[in-house]
C-alpha cells in the first residue's frame, strides 16, 4: 500500500507493494500535493524496494509527482534502487543523477528555436539525399546486371504493372486531358474573339497540350495512381518483413521490386501521353467549332501547321523523364517507410508530394534546355 510520510523536512514516498489502480494513483497524488503545501520538504525520497521496470502504474505516479516537485524546485532521489533495468528506465524518462527531472527528455518536445528547426530540416535533407544516392546506385547496378542477363527480368511482373499502371489509367487520362482541352479552348476563345483571332486557338490548344499540359497531367495522374501504389506496396512489404527475407536469401530487392515497376511506367507513360494529347486536341476542336464559325477542317489544318515533329519528341521525352521520377520516388519512399501502419501512410503521402515537386522541377529543365539543345544542332524550334 502506498505511503507518504514527512520526517524532518524529508518527504518519504514508498511501500509500492502492488500495482496502483487509477483511484490509488489519484488519491496518492492528492496526498503528495498536500504534503508539499506546508511546510514544503527540502527533499523527496522514493523508496523503490519492490518496484520493477514493468510496474508502469508506479512509474506513472512517480512522473506525476516529479513534475509537481520540479515546479517547486524540490530535489528528488531514490532509495533501494537495485534493479539496473529500472535505473535505466528512470534515466530514459528524464531523471538524472543530480535529483532533478526534465520531462522534455521523455516527451521529446519539438524544438521551438528557429535555428534548431532549420538545422533539423537540413540534417533530414542531407540524410534523405544520402539514401537517395544509394538507392540510385542500386538501380544503376540492377540495370547493368539485367542488360548482361536479360532473362533474369521478371517479364510477368513487368506486364502486370504495365496493365495496372498503363491500361487501367487510359479512361481517366482521356477524361482529364479532354477536359483540359475544353477548358483551355474556352478560356482562350473568349479572349481571342474580342480581337478576331479565333483561328489561333488551334495553335494555343495544340502547342499547350502537346508541349506542356499533356505530359504534365499524365504525370500527375500517374503520381496519384502508380507512385502512391508503389510506395504503399513496398512499405507494406517492409512492415511484413518480406524485403528483409529477400535480403536474407541473397536476393536484390531493387532488381526484383523496382526495375519491373520502372520499366512498366517508362513504356506505358509515353503511350498515355500520346492518348492524352489527342484527347486534349479533340476537346479543343469541340468547343471551338461549337462557339465560333471555324470549321473542323480549318481547325485541324491550323493545328497541323502550328505543330512540328519536334513538339511530339519533346512530349515523349518529358513522358520518359516523368515516368522515371514517378517510379523512382514511389519505390524509394516505400523502401524508407517506417515499420508500422502510420509509416506506410506517411511514405505514401511523401511519395505524392515529392513526386509532384520533382516532376515540376524536371518539367522546367526539359522545357528550358530542349530548345537550346535543338538550336545547337541547327534545328529551329
Amino acid at each position: 500500500m502506498l505511503s507518504i510520510k514527512n520526517k524532518d523536512g524529508v518527504l518519504l514516498v514508498g511501500d509500492f507493494s502492488d500495482a496502483l489502480t487509477l483511484i490509488e494513483i489519484q488519491s496518492g497524488y492528492d496526498g503528495f500535493c498536500k504534503a508539499l503545501a506546508s511546510p514544503p520538504p527540502a527533499k523527496i525520497i522514493f523508496d523503490l524496494a519492490s518496484v520493477k521496470k514493468t510496474d508502469y502504474s508506479v512509474l506513472t505516479f512517480i512522473i506525476a509527482c516529479a513534475e509537481t516537485a520540479s515546479k517547486k524546485k524540490i530535489g528528488i532521489s531514490f532509495s533501494n534502487l537495485s534493479d539496473d533495468d529500472l535505473k535505466t528506465e528512470l534515466l530514459r524518462i528524464g531523471f538524472d543523477c543530480k535529483g532533478s527531472y526534465n520531462p522534455k527528455e521523455f516527451r521529446k518536445d519539438s524544438p521551438k528555436s528557429l535555428f534548431m528547426s532549420a538545422g533539423t530540416a537540413v540534417c533530414n535533407f542531407c540524410e534523405d539525399t544520402k539514401k537517395l544516392f544509394g538507392f540510385i546506385g542500386e538501380i544503376i547496378s540492377s540495370v547493368f546486371y539485367l542488360i548482361r542477363n536479360p532473362r533474369k527480368l521478371d517479364l510477368g511482373e513487368t506486364l502486370f504493372y504495365i496493365d495496372k499502371s498503363g491500361a487501367d489509367g487510359v479512361p481517366i487520362v482521356m477524361l482529364i486531358c479532354f477536359l483540359m482541352g475544353l477548358i483551355l479552348a474556352f478560356q482562350g476563345l473568349t479572349q481571342m474573339m474580342k480581337f478576331g483571332l479565333q483561328i489561333y486557338i488551334a495553335d494555343l490548344v495544340g502547342l499547350a497540350i502537346i508541349r506542356e499540359l499533356g505530359p504534365l497531367m499524365v504525370a500527375m495522374i500517374c503520381i496519384g495512381r502508380a507512385g502512391s501504389a508503389y510506395a504503399a506496396e513496398l512499405g507494406t512489404m517492409k512492415v511484413s518483413e518480406e524485403i528483409d527475407a529477400m535480403e536474407t536469401m541473397g536476393l536484390k530487392p531493387a532488381r526484383f521490386l523496382v526495375i519491373p515497376k520502372m520499366i512498366a511506367l517508362i513504356l506505358s507513360v509515353p503511350m498515355l501521353v500520346l492518348i492524352g494529347d489527342l484527347c486534349g486536341i479533340i476537346g479543343g476542336v469541340l468547343i471551338t467549332i461549337s462557339m465560333s464559325d471555324i470549321s473542323y477542317v480549318e481547325y485541324m489544318n491550323r493545328t497541323l501547321q502550328s505543330l512540328v515533329p519536334w513538339n511530339i519528341v519533346e512530349s515523349l521525352i518529358k513522358a520518359i523523364v516523368f515516368a522515371f521520377i514517378v517510379a523512382g520516388v514511389g519505390c524509394f519512399r516505400g523502401f524508407e517507410a517506417e515499420r508500422d501502419a502510420k509509416g506506410v501512410g506517411s511514405a505514401t503521402t511523401s511519395s505524392v508530394v515529392s513526386g509532384i515537386f520533382l516532376v515540376i522541377v524536371a518539367d522546367f529543365f526539359v522545357t528550358f534546355f530542349y530548345p537550346q539543345i535543338l538550336a545547337s544542332f541547327g534545328i529551329s524550334y
